[in-house]
């Protein structure tokens, strides 16, 4: 294109979606830097290797020490390239003008009339290969209104064809671009990214840039001294990428192949996190902050009984599974529990109880002291002489006096409980004296309460 034009600047800007570039550019010789030949003057688009015309149109190849077509200072205006070197530029729209003959008779009338060339320029290249079907692209295309353009105008894009265009006319292409701006781009000073995506048919191989009106195109005119009666834009950075699968977490492995999309987590557990570093995830992992092999749901056992520390009572001493993994009941304290049936007595017919009983109370307590982990259960239990009701009180109440005197010996109150269960269980036969003995009884059980 040979244009002559006094140079202005009109500032402004344009905001357009973003969309996040990956993977290889499949636009070859995007920033037009590969050249074939040295450029002189207007009209050399063919030099920038693999670019053409579309059209009749005749688009530009933009490089430095360059008649009219310098680099940053040209006949257009002044700018540096996007990216390296050179860049393109091609008329987006000519607003053509004729002599208004009605004039003559009208003075009102102005001196020019719209014409209908809609001179317009399109520049294309081949990609590196044709895009798949179903996938979805991103495109980004920087462009910037030249500063001697008097017209500005929506839709600058680029549509992906199936075939190399080769028409022969100079004026408006008649296909819809996948990708382009619904804006007018006015920017003189910056360059304007144009960005979207689209999903391929399967059958593009070119892609085409220019001015697309198809889906319809606004204009707007400012004129400064002469007009140029154009909408010239510069060109570069061309990039169409293969769109990212989704990442929302940005670990790195996309959400439709991510065990835990939400969390960022390793690739080789499926994108899912392990804190603790033990190859077993963290949703999968009993004990997530402490390494601890597979067969033990991801937990230590650290004192090697076999039972993994989160379900251990005494995780730092080697127990048995009857005890939780604490260790056995001594047998003394056995003996000691097995004393207390029949060594704790209390008033008759109360819950007192007697200070005979205190001794065997106060060795409980030093086991209780000694085994923290211990849970133990006060069981009380009377003989079936009396009434039904009354046996079963007598019997809570006794278990609890006992409950208190450890408590009050300083045993752990979250430790104990007491139950009574009055005439029910019986171990020995109410119809003799000595069975009612054994059976008026406390019991002490360990246990160990979840």
């Amino acid at each position: 294109m040979k244009l002559h034009y006094s140079m202005f600047l009109a500032p402004a800007l344009l905001s357009l979606q973003a969309v996040a570039q990956t993977g290889p550019n499949l636009v070859k010789n995007p920033g037009f830097e590969e050249t074939t030949g040295t450029v002189k003057t207007w009209d050399q688009l063919h030099l920038a290797a693999g670019w053409t015309n579309a059209n009749a149109g005749s688009a530009d190849l933009f490089n430095k020490d360059a008649c009219y077509v310098g680099v940053p200072d040209n006949d257009l205006g002044s700018t540096a390239a996007f990216e390296g070197e050179r860049y393109a530029g091609f008329v987006a729209y000519k607003d053509d003008q004729r002599r208004n003959w009605k004039r003559v008779m009208d003075h009102n009338e102005g001196p020019f009339r719209p014409a209908y060339q809609n001179y317009s320029e399109y520049l294309q290249q081949e990609l590196s290969s044709p895009l798949t079907a179903g996938q979805e692209y991103d495109v980004v295309l920087r462009v910037k209104l030249a500063g001697n353009s008097d017209r500005a105008v929506s839709h600058i894009g680029a549509y992906f064809s199936p075939v190399q265009l080769a028409y022969n006319h100079r004026h408006f292409i008649t296909e819809k671009a996948q990708v382009s701006s619904a804006d007018m781009v006015t920017d003189k000073q910056n360059w304007t990214e144009v960005k979207g995506s689209f999903v391929a048919d399967g059958t593009e191989k070119f892609i085409v840039i220019g001015a697309f009106p198809a889906a319809g195109m606004d204009k707007s005119k400012a004129v400064e001294g002469g007009d140029s009666q154009r909408a010239y834009y510069y060109i570069d950075g061309v990039s169409l990428t293969v769109h990212p699968e989704p990442d929302t977490d940005g670990d790195g492995v996309i959400d439709k192949e991510d065990k835990c999309p939400q969390e960022p987590g390793l690739a080789t557990l499926g994108g899912c996190p392990d804190r603790d570093g033990d190859g077993i995830t963290d949703k999968l992992d009993a004990c997530p902050d402490a390494a601890g092999p597979a067969d033990k749901q991801g937990c230590p056992d650290r004192d090697g009984d076999g039972f993994a520390d989160n379900v251990d009572r005494c995780p730092d001493v080697a127990g048995v599974a009857s005890m939780k993994g604490c260790p056995e009941i001594k047998e003394e304290t056995k003996k000691l529990f097995e004393k207390a049936l029949t060594g704790i007595q209390f008033e008759t017919g109360k819950s007192t109880i007697k200070k005979v009983s205190f001794p065997i109370l106060d060795q409980v307590v030093s086991v209780m002291k000694e085994n923290p982990s211990y849970n133990l259960e006060i069981h009380g239990h009377t003989d079936s002489q009396g009434d039904d009701a009354a046996n079963l009180k007598l019997s809570e109440a006794r278990a609890a006096a006992v409950e208190k005197y450890l408590e009050d010996k300083g045993v752990n109150a979250e430790s104990v409980r007491s139950f009574g269960h009055g005439e029910t269980e019986p171990v020995a036969d109410n119809k003799t004296s000595a069975g009612r003995s054994k059976n008026r009884r406390v019991e002490f059980k360990v246990v160990f309460w979840e």
